[in-house]
């Protein structure tokens, strides 16, 4: 039988501590988390972290900081008492780690807690102890300038939160994140971890968070990614797409330099490799988001973890169109164009107005090979006119060769655009709409086409990996990177061995014919004349609400890449052709549903994504595999076809392509040097 409610009264002040212990500390790493940020805040330059027993024995906390006098180290182990804020307009603009004044009072009232600390300038320091949440014991004592806190036997007195603790060995590495964490986001300040009485890591003080990102990431070659767009600048140190994860447990986030734990963020950046990225993995890296304090709200979590952008989507969007032309010209990913989505999701969601990307033609393929073969290019020059203010787009001069982009009001039609006239007076005809790539001016437009018949169920033609003998003779006389190699052999009827100027090359000769094979598909998806294959039986999709709407929204414009498809009341949809490029290799309620997943995902990669992932699946089916047998006259024709891509450092799926041992290295290995 339930006890009767007693009359309201308020919490003594050691039960009050233990709640919010319950919120704030919840394992030995949230100890240090918030000492450590305590130390950043009282601008350290050096903080030393020893633990014992994964932290549950130990944790202490030494830094080298501003320190407090007695008055202050007296209050500070009281309940909402801090330095940090003393207004809600502060709360507004909150710029250091702390500023609720809980942690100091919740960690001493589930430990045996001691605060050493002294001010430069005062002759002796200041010692306050704290068993369990009782009453805090003051004095003197001597200590060098800054804090040291030692927090002992975690958790004593609630047997029950001890218990759910893990191995030490778990505990401890949760420890070694939050360090790590502090350090990426300090690159000025020195960090040192010391377990057991052994320093376990170092991270010594830096110039700049590149420097710290590869210090922390000492076995990946990150690429750099900068950029600001508006309010936001986006400084990110990314991996290669091969060196991607399933999780998202290694690509951290820092927003002002708070960490900060984000699925969508994570989502938009993994989104920014395209294709070769599979669903579900993500890259190593680390990505620094820096904006005006009042756009961003950090008290919404009670550890901090958390933060709630004034325009959440529009920061998604800049992130993406900050990274998504470093990373494709670092690591070869198909270039990233505007989306023809991108009116449809202004339509479902007003709030996202930030203006386009320019257009930029790809840089040809040569211009890769540092990359592939050393560190790449990780960033172009910003654009000479300054990016648009947030929130507006950019307005280009009416004279600008660039013709204008036609607009979708999500209403199924797409208004013709408006004919320009050149300096003469003379009428120019109105461009056709730019492709997704952003190649359209590459590629020559295609012929009329008449009238379509239903065409008989027939697989497609297997698209031809190698240039003909015309186009062989064409480029002959333009040896690129990869022609420029000698054949030697074929190893396992796997990789194809080569020899160059600068050391041996190791092909992998299913990546790089499937690299060729996607990009031919890729130029002949993008001529326009994507031919459709009738079913002879339509295909039934049961859909969501949301899907629903975007087929009814969106079906002119997706009938348009080769797929037909309505609604067949609320929830079903029936599809009665397929684009005839990927009607034998894919079936078509999982192109629907790519296709609708894609739509309905925040970014520009929507549209380019969905085909690059069914596009290469055809190129990956379509190409040379391991196992075949490749003629020196096929090799050389591959090598040939490589250099005509845009980058064929990486198979559509993000594996590498090729792998160097330069000839010093070879020979060291032999011991001829």
């Amino acid at each position: 039988m339930t006890q009767p409610l007693g009359r309201v009264h308020v919490l003594p002040d050691d039960l009050a501590n233990q709640i919010a212990a319950g919120e704030v500390v919840e394992r030995p790493a949230s100890v240090v988390k918030e000492l450590v940020e305590n130390a950043l805040d009282a601008r350290a330059r050096r903080i030393r972290v020893d633990i014992e027993g994964g932290g549950v024995t130990l944790v202490r906390v030494t830094d080298d900081g501003s320190g407090m006098d007695r008055k202050d180290a007296t209050l500070a182990v009281l309940r909402h008492a801090t330095s940090k804020i003393g207004s809600i307009d502060d709360l507004r603009r909150i710029q250091s780690f702390g500023f609720r004044g809980e942690a100091l009072p919740s960690i001493a009232s589930v430990s045996r807690f001691s605060l050493r600390t002294r001010k430069s300038e005062d002759d002796e320091g200041t010692l306050v102890r704290i068993e369990g949440g009782s009453p805090a014991d003051v004095g003197p004592c001597g200590v060098a300038a800054g804090t040291s806190i030692e927090v002992r036997d975690l958790f004593f007195n609630v047997p029950a939160r001890r218990k759910f603790l893990r191995a030490v060995s778990t505990e401890s590495a949760h420890v070694t994140e939050v360090v790590e964490a502090a350090a990426l986001c300090r690159p000025d300040v020195t960090l040192v971890l010391a377990r057991d009485g052994r320093v376990a890591r170092e991270w010594l003080r830096t110039q700049s968070r590149e420097e710290r990102a590869l210090d922390v990431f000492d076995d990946e070659p990150l690429a750099a990614c900068r950029g600001e767009r508006g309010p936001l600048a986006v400084e990110a140190f990314l991996s290669r797409p091969e060196r991607a994860r399933a999780g998202a447990t290694r690509l951290l986030f820092f927003v002002n330099g708070r960490p900060v734990k984000d699925r969508t963020l994570a989502r938009i950046v993994a989104n920014a490799y395209g294709s070769v990225l599979e669903p579900g993995r993500y890259p190593v890296g680390v990505v620094h988001l820096d904006l005006p304090p009042e756009l961003v709200d950090v008290n919404v979590h009670p550890q901090k973890a958390e933060v709630r952008f004034a325009d959440g989507r529009a920061i998604q969007d800049a992130l993406y169109k900050i990274i998504a032309a470093p990373l494709a010209r670092a690591f070869g990913l198909p270039a990233p164009g505007a989306s023809p989505w991108a009116h449809y999701h202004k339509n479902r969601a007003e709030e996202r107005n930030l203006p386009p990307e320019p257009a930029t033609p790809p840089p040809p393929a040569t211009a890769f090979l540092p990359g592939l073969f050393g560190k790449g290019p990780a960033s172009a020059p910003a654009d000479a006119s300054g990016p648009a203010p947030f929130g507006q787009r950019k307005q280009k001069p009416v004279d600008e060769a660039t013709p204008p982009v036609t607009t979708w009001n999500g209403s199924g039609e797409l208004p013709l655009p408006e004919p320009r006239n050149d300096p003469s007076g003379q009428t120019i005809p109105s461009a056709p709409e730019p492709d997704p790539w952003g190649l359209a001016a590459d590629t020559p437009p295609p012929p009329p086409v008449p009238t379509p018949t239903p065409p008989p169920i027939a697989a497609p033609p297997r698209a031809m990996p190698y240039p003909t003998a015309e186009e062989r003779a064409q480029t002959a006389d333009r040896p690129g990177a990869f022609g420029s190699l000698s054949f030697v052999a074929q190893v396992r009827r796997t990789f194809l061995v080569c020899e160059g100027q600068d050391g041996l090359f190791v092909l992998d000769q299913h990546a790089a014919a499937e690299r060729v094979t996607f990009e031919r598909l890729r130029r002949s998806y993008e001529t326009r004349a994507v031919a459709s294959q009738r079913l002879l039986i339509p295909e039934m999709v049961t859909v969501t609400a949301e899907e629903a709407a975007i087929i009814e929204e969106a079906q002119d414009a997706i009938s348009r890449t080769g797929l037909d498809v309505s609604l067949r009341g609320i929830r079903d949809a029936a599809i009665t052709a397929v684009p005839q490029i990927l009607a034998a290799r894919a079936t078509p309620a999982v192109l629907l549903r790519d296709l609708l997943s894609e739509l309905s995902r925040v970014g520009e990669r929507a549209f380019s994504g969905a085909i690059d992932l069914a596009l290469a699946t055809m190129a990956c089916h379509g190409s040379i595999r391991a196992g075949d047998a490749v003629s020196k006259e096929e090799a050389e024709a591959l090598f040939r076809a490589l250099d005509e891509v845009d980058f064929a450092g990486h198979c559509p799926h993000g594996r590498p392509v090729v792998m160097r041992i330069r000839w010093a290295e070879l020979e060291q290995k032999v011991g001829r040097r």
